[in-house]
């Protein structure tokens, strides 16, 4: 006796159509937007009939939610073993603070259908149960920006960064870290040596605001010129 002869065993077939019906709906969700995919455009695209869906997922909404969550936690995922590999080789402040970076925009640039999603996201967002966008944020976004105000948490325990409120300063980061590879990214594939000088330059402006000043205690007042 095998253990799918246990009663408990899940159904033959069924992880595998659930795997190509959530990467067919990402795909679907991602070019056609959730107004307009349809479970028949997912199921066709799926190469199964539209009752297995709705076996399987019951609604559009509770499909794309499913979608969501998953593809997030993945995004998520890949994003910490990214920092964690760059920050094996990264020795001071700046070489490890774009070690975050470079792991920020590789993630973004790794899983296209994702972030296709997440567009969208901004496009039809209002139309989506608060339910649903608050899944996905503690999924994804809530997670990587927590990972990030980690890393730079370590940074202020060393006595390197001056940090007051580390979620809004994670925000910068990020903003500082990525803007200019995301928007340099629509004219083209960028190199990895034009991510890093990209990433550089922000994580160097980000240092401008936030490193602490030698000799500076910490919850010691600024010196002259930088309050």
């Amino acid at each position: 006796m095998d253990g799918s002869d246990r009663p408990d065993a899940p159904r033959r077939g069924r992880p595998a159509k659930n795997e190509a019906i959530t990467r067919a709906a990402r795909a679907v969700f991602g070019r056609d937007g959730y107004a307009r995919t349809t479970t028949d455009a997912i199921a066709r695209e799926a190469g199964v009939s539209t009752r297995t869906l709705y076996k399987h997922f019951g609604s559009k909404e509770r499909l794309f939610s499913v979608v969501l969550a998953e593809s997030a936690t993945r995004v998520a995922d890949a994003f910490a073993e990214y920092v964690e590999r760059g920050l094996r080789e990264a020795a001071g402040p700046q070489e490890r603070l774009v070690a975050v970076g470079r792991a920020l925009v590789a993630h973004r640039v790794d899983f296209p259908e994702h972030f296709a999603l997440v567009q969208m996201i901004n496009v039809e967002g209002p139309h989506f149960p608060r339910h649903l966008l608050e899944e996905w944020q503690e999924a994804g976004p809530l997670r990587v920006r927590g990972e990030v105000a980690r890393r730079l948490g370590e940074l202020a325990s060393e006595g390197l960064l001056r940090i007051e409120d580390p979620q809004r300063t994670a925000l910068h980061f990020i903003a500082l870290a990525t803007f200019e590879a995301s928007t340099r990214s629509a004219e083209g594939p960028l190199t990895g040596e034009q991510i890093t000088e990209m990433v550089t330059a922000g994580v160097r402006a980000f240092l401008d605001g936030y490193r602490r000043a030698e000799g500076r205690t910490a919850g010691g007042p600024a010196p002259a010129g930088r309050r």
